[in-house]
């Protein structure tokens, strides 16, 4: 290449110091709103903060997990005339601790494709019982995981749901950088 050539490519790749000083200003902002929300949120996302805050590892093996957790009055609804367990929050705990259950045996991390919960007594779910809810996962296949999950109350030993969770994929993280 001309040397004209490469000075002219030089030129055009040069960044300016008032160009410079925008993007690190960026950066700044973008690093103290990133600061403040590590602050705020108990967990990498707002809705596994509010779902899972209070869980409690309480056994981990590979493709086991024992977790106890107490129902929040934040994770109820009303029902029938009685306040227990919301659905929804069941489903969240059947897919965040299959998911576990899924890597607890050092598998890559993958993503849900199919869940089925069956909802057998949510009333034995009042605010303030303690759960126990009990993964494992149910094999491997490749890139395909099943877990079946099993939430109980701690005290009564009812059935309060019972899922099974399949996930497939090999989640590798890649950088352009």
């Amino acid at each position: 290449m001309a040397k004209g050539a490469s000075d002219l490519e030089a030129a055009l790749q040069r960044v300016s110091d008032e160009d410079g000083a925008r993007v690190d200003a960026l950066n700044l902002r973008a690093a103290r709103r990133a600061a403040a929300a590590a602050a705020t949120e108990p967990s990498p996302s707002f809705f596994e903060g509010f779902a899972l805050q209070g869980i409690r590892v309480d056994r981990i093996h590979p493709g086991y997990i024992l977790c106890s957790f107490t129902v929040p009055p934040r994770l109820t609804s009303a029902a029938g005339g009685s306040i227990h367990l919301a659905p929804g929050s069941v489903v969240a705990l059947v897919d965040e601790i299959g998911s576990a259950a899924a890597v607890a045996d050092g598998k890559h991390l993958k993503v849900s494709t199919d869940m089925s919960v069956s909802f057998v007594d949510l009333a034995a779910a009042a605010p303030g019982d303690t759960l126990r809810i009990v993964a494992r996962a149910l094999g491997h296949k490749g890139a395909y995981s099943g877990t079946h999950v099993l939430v109980a109350n701690a005290t009564t030993g009812q059935v309060v749901a019972e899922g099974r969770h399949s996930l497939f994929g090999k989640m590798k993280i890649r950088s352009s950088m």
